[in-house]
């Protein structure tokens, strides 16, 4: 399947809507080290893609080892409040 990278930008952006409707809430309630949103404006204002990428990377592989660790653990249901994000 030959997708054109306007599309796949596409399905990203229309993905990390969806993700954003079903978990603002989550999302917004997670505590960030003070400074961040700092450090991360300069990346982007540097240009600096690779760190950016690393952070995504970094954050997925921790979402999948949690998930991975959960699983293992026998946890079908996750509690109420911030948990487990399917997407």
């Amino acid at each position: 399947m030959n997708v054109d990278m306007d599309e796949r930008e596409r399905m990203i952006q229309a993905f990390l809507d969806e993700m954003r409707r079903r978990y603002a809430q989550e999302v917004e309630a997670v505590g960030l080290p003070d400074g961040t949103l700092e450090y991360v404006r300069r990346r982007v204002a540097e240009g600096d893609a690779d760190t950016l990428l690393f952070m995504l990377k970094l954050g997925w592989l921790m979402g999948l080892q949690t998930g991975f660790a959960a699983g293992r653990a026998g946890d079908d249901m996750p509690s109420a409040g911030p948990g487990p994000i399917q997407a």
